[in-house]
């Protein structure tokens, strides 16, 4: 089993293969974080959620199933009983009801039906006159209630070869693959697994590809050299963590954390933003919230020179910031 990767490596991880970019952005549009598996008549079980988002063949779908589990983002547990050939591993097996005296597979089956006050039982056919009307062939009385007046109570088989009857027919199977034969005994019992995807990931590629990453092509729009995460040196010496940090021609910072949540943002939150700002005095500094942020934080952060710039997604954001932004580089210039 693959160690947990730290948070920080989720995103270098997923962004390693661009199949697993399409999927995870396939999975944060969708709110999902399971991969369910569907049976493929000519491929066998294969993953839709991945030939979809990823554009790839069912074989390449069980690929990347297999590099999620080795990367540590997602966990395989059980789903479904697979039955597998045991010579080719194929999951195509077909299953062929024989005659046990002719070895016949022309059978007919036919429910067997039981006159509840008469006891009499007999194939359904024997019950039906020409309008398909259930009469018992005892004593002529209509059948209309199950339940009531008749009851099933088992089936039937006819061999359509040699015409004997019986309660189970012989059963075999064949493989779709390999065209073998095989026997109950030598059918492989094996499983397939839903893929559950590590919601940290999904929420680590949530804040760095869909919120951070616009964020940086704002700022480099706007003449900043940028670093992703960055650093800036505080007056203590320590070197403090930033989402984003972008750097004019003139020298001027601005310092951008981005916080995503299910739930509006907390004191917290700008609270420690605020220790790393009073170490290392950005020229601005910037608190990305999505959904959006509490009341008492809202007004916490301007007390600490902390801008705040709220929407319920990352299309909500792009305008205030970019506003503030612009109006920053004004005031400098």
């Amino acid at each position: 089993m693959s160690s947990p990767l730290p948070p920080s490596s989720y995103y270098s991880a997923i962004t390693s293969d661009q199949r697993l970019v399409c999927l995870f952005e396939h999975l944060v549009r969708g709110n999902k974080d399971v991969l369910l598996p569907e049976f493929d008549a000519c491929f066998g079980y294969v993953y839709p959620d991945i030939i979809n988002s990823c554009k790839v063949s069912p074989t390449e779908s069980i690929e990347v199933v297999n590099k999620i589990i080795s990367l540590g983002l997602g966990t395989r547990e059980y789903h479904d009983q697979v039955l597998r050939c045991p010579y080719c591993g194929s999951e195509q097996i077909r299953v062929y009801f024989h005659c046990h005296f002719c070895n016949s597979t022309q059978l007919y089956k036919e429910l067997l039906l039981e006159h509840i006050r008469d006891g009499v039982i007999g194939p359904i056919s024997k019950f039906k006159d020409p309008t398909g009307t259930l009469i018992c062939p005892s004593c002529g009385s209509k059948l209309s209630l199950e339940g009531r007046d008749y009851r099933t109570v088992g089936v039937w088989y006819r061999c359509l070869t040699c015409y004997r009857q019986m309660d189970l027919p012989k059963i075999t199977y064949l493989c779709r693959g390999c065209k073998k034969e095989v026997t109950a005994h030598g059918l492989i019992i094996s499983s397939v697994g839903r893929i559950v995807i590590n919601k940290a990931a999904i929420e680590e590629f949530s804040r760095r590809h869909l919120a951070i990453n616009p964020i940086v092509s704002t700022l480099r729009e706007e003449g900043y050299v940028v670093s992703s995460p960055g650093t800036l040196l505080g007056k203590s010496g320590v070197s403090h963590p930033f989402d984003v940090v972008g750097v004019d021609k003139s020298g001027n910072t601005v310092a951008v954390d981005v916080a995503v949540s299910k739930e509006p943002i907390n004191e917290s939150v700008v609270m420690n933003l605020f220790v790393k700002v009073l170490d290392t005095n950005p020229t601005n500094t910037i608190l990305v919230c999505i959904p959006g942020i509490q009341e008492g934080a809202k007004k916490l952060a301007p007390l600490y020179g902390i801008k705040i710039v709220e929407g319920t997604s990352v299309s909500d954001i792009m305008a205030p910031l970019k506003s503030i932004i612009s109006t920053s580089l004004k005031v400098l210039a």
